[in-house]
């Protein structure tokens, strides 16, 4: 009986260490690198605010996250594994699947409902419609999703691509060479060409923009994308990183001058009322709009998304066109419940 019950005592043992190994593991902190698509601006604050509140390490994940210098960029680096998640423009990335079959990324998560990507120009330039762009000089940066994605906006109203001079510029030249001349227009996220005219001390008013969904592009905007073969591995990785976004999201709606202090630690030079303007401008143009009010974030319809799709293959020269569901993924979404935007 003796030898029995020790029998037991020491299975039972065996099973409850087994138990805490098993748990330890489940709660090993994962290491995540996020790539931005751009610059330290008050609209990234979704993503460091949860590291700074301790919301991404309550779920056990350790997030470092690095600026970016365009979505071309980002899609590349997260393809080669530098980074495990990256904010990009979603179409910026099927239009890097087209090119490197080898390499797919997927979408995870939708940040922007409505594309903020657009040409501008001086208000009193002579360029009011797009097909006043033909023979014209434009600046942006190669990487730029706003780049990427003007050959679709082209193809749709007719402009003579071949016609026009691209001068291949860094971030923070972009905007001086519109004011200077040096470029008849530029490409661009509207908050971020409005708001860095604004620390310039050029008006709004004083700046024409031409969004492309406005001239027949419905796109759909920056979105969470990641190597297929990653998510399926660590599902609760991206689960919780976007339940971890979202809560970053509601914070930066509430309390932009938290989401200022965030993003000053990550770039102290920053001018804190301009980016508090820019997270209104990009909250405005991109993010809140009625689908994500009554739905929460990430309610993608998958027909606009094909028609998208349709119309990115033409424009890209892409040799198939890919389907919704090969793009954008929503099996690692949280709960809708957990995705509500809060006003």
């Amino acid at each position: 009986m003796n030898r029995n019950r020790h029998h037991l005592g020491l299975v039972a043992g065996i099973v409850a260490g087994g138990l805490l190994i098993a748990q330890a593991h489940a709660q090993e902190t994962k290491n995540v690198r996020f790539i931005l698509d751009w610059a330290f601006q008050g609209q990234q604050a979704p993503f460091t605010l949860p590291v700074d509140d301790g919301t991404f390490a309550r779920d056990h994940l350790k997030v470092t996250v690095d600026r970016g210098v365009g979505s071309g960029d980002t899609v590349a680096k997260v393809a080669s594994g530098a980074y495990d998640i990256g904010q990009a423009d979603l179409y910026s990335m099927v239009r890097f699947n087209g090119q490197n079959p080898n390499h797919q990324l997927i979408a995870v998560f939708m940040v922007n409902d409505k594309s903020a990507l657009a040409v501008e120009t001086k208000a009193s330039s002579a360029i009011k419609t797009p097909k006043d762009l033909d023979g014209k000089t434009m600046a942006s940066p190669l990487g730029d999703a706003s780049r990427q994605l003007f050959p679709l906006f082209a193809e749709i109203n007719k402009i003579d691509q071949n016609s026009i001079k691209w001068i291949n510029v860094s971030p923070e030249l972009r905007e001086p060479m519109l004011v200077r001349g040096q470029a008849d227009a530029i490409t661009g996220n509207i908050p971020t060409v409005l708001l860095n005219m604004r620390a310039i001390h050029i008006p709004e008013s004083s700046i024409r923009l031409m969004p492309y969904v406005d001239y027949g592009v419905e796109l759909y905007g920056l979105a969470l994308v990641t190597k297929p073969e990653y998510a399926e591995k660590n599902p609760k990785v991206i689960r919780d990183f976007i339940r971890g976004t979202v809560h970053g999201m509601n914070v930066m709606i509430k309390n932009p001058d938290a989401a200022i202090a965030s993003i000053k630690k990550r770039d102290p030079l920053i001018n804190g009322d301009v980016e508090k303007a820019r997270i209104k401008t990009t909250l405005d143009y991109a993010i809140i709009t009625p689908n994500v009010l009554k739905n929460g974030m990430s309610n993608v319809d998958m027909g606009r998304l094909d028609r998208t799709l349709k119309q990115v293959a033409k424009a890209f020269d892409m040799k198939t066109t890919p389907a919704a569901a090969q793009v954008y993924v929503d099996k690692y979404l949280p709960p809708r419940s957990e995705l509500k935007i809060t006003q």
